[in-house]
C-alpha cells in the first residue's frame, strides 16, 4: 500500500512541476514583450540585442556600444521576467584612456549634485574606469556610476566610492569649515567657481581636504582652519596649483589650473 502511495505522490509531483513550467507559447509571449520594450527604449542604435526565453528565464545576448545600454536592456527585460541572464558584451568605440578620462571627468563635474562635500577620484585602464573617493549622500554614488556608464569607450566600472556617515556633529563640522574657507576674504578667489576647488570631506568626525589651492601658504592656512575645529583628525590632500600630482595617485576631481 505504501509503495502505491509513493508512486502516486511521485507522479503527482511531476505533474505539478511540469504544469509550473511555462509553455512554448508563454515563452514566445514573454520574448515578444521584452523585444517591444527594447524597441521603445531605442537601444537598436546602440548595438544588436538578441532575446530568447527558456524555462522561465529571459536571456539577453549580443553586443552593445555602452555600459549604460547593457544595463538598460537588463532593466527592460526584468519588467517582464524575474529571471534575466545578461550575456550582452560591451564593445565600445575605440578610444584612448586619456579621451575617456577627460569625458568621465566632465560627466562627474556636470552632475548637478556634485558639491563641495563630495570628492571623487578616477583612474582609467583600457576602458575600465575606477571611481574612488567619498560622497555626502548614497544616491550620489549610484547617480555618478550611471553618468559614467554613458560615456563612450567605458567597458566596465569599478565603483569604490565611499559614502560618508551622517550625524549632527559631522554636519556642524561641514558648515563651520565651509564658512571659514569660502566665507573668508582671504580666500575669496575660491568662492567664484562653479565647481568648488577645495573639497571638504567629513566622516565620523574626521576631516579630509582635497582639491587645489593657488599656493603652499593657502594649503597650510586652510589646514589650520580645519584643525581649529573639534575635528578628531585632519588629513590635508590639497594640491598646489601647478604642481604635478604623483602619477601613481588618482587625481581628485575639483578645480583645475584653468579654473583657478
Amino acid at each position: 500500500m505504501n509503495r502505491i502511495f509513493h508512486r502516486v505522490t511521485g507522479a503527482a509531483a511531476a505533474i505539478v512541476i511540469l504544469a509550473a513550467l511555462p509553455s512554448a507559447a508563454d515563452e514566445r509571449d514573454v520574448k515578444q514583450r521584452v523585444l517591444d520594450r527594447l524597441a521603445k527604449s531605442k537601444l537598436a542604435s546602440e548595438g544588436a540585442v538578441q532575446v530568447s526565453a527558456e524555462q522561465g528565464a529571459v536571456i539577453l545576448d549580443g553586443a552593445v556600444t555602452t555600459l549604460a545600454a547593457r544595463r538598460e536592456a537588463e532593466r527592460a527585460a526584468r519588467k517582464e521576467s524575474k529571471v534575466v541572464e545578461n550575456r550582452l558584451r560591451v564593445v565600445p568605440e575605440e578610444r584612448t584612456d586619456a579621451q575617456i578620462t577627460k569625458d568621465v571627468r566632465s560627466a562627474i563635474l556636470r552632475y548637478p549634485n556634485y558639491g563641495v562635500f563630495d570628492s571623487v577620484e578616477l583612474g582609467v585602464d583600457k576602458g575600465v574606469v575606477t571611481l574612488a573617493g567619498s560622497v555626502y549622500r548614497p544616491n550620489r554614488k549610484s547617480d555618478l556610476d550611471a553618468a559614467v556608464a554613458r560615456v563612450a569607450g567605458v567597458r566596465a566600472i569599478d565603483n569604490q566610492i565611499g559614502v560618508q556617515s551622517l550625524s549632527p556633529f559631522d554636519d556642524r563640522l561641514r558648515r563651520e569649515i565651509y564658512a571659514q574657507i569660502y566665507g573668508s576674504i582671504d580666500f575669496v578667489q575660491y568662492s567664484n567657481h562653479a565647481n568648488p576647488p577645495i573639497r571638504i570631506i567629513v566622516d565620523r568626525g574626521r576631516v579630509t581636504l582635497t582639491g587645489f589651492v593657488r599656493s603652499p601658504v593657502d594649503r597650510v592656512q586652510i589646514e589650520s582652519i580645519a584643525r581649529q575645529t573639534l575635528a578628531f583628525d585632519v588629513v590635508n590632500k590639497l594640491h598646489v596649483d601647478g604642481e604635478k600630482p604623483e602619477d601613481a595617485k588618482p587625481v581628485p576631481l575639483a578645480g583645475t589650473a584653468i579654473d583657478i
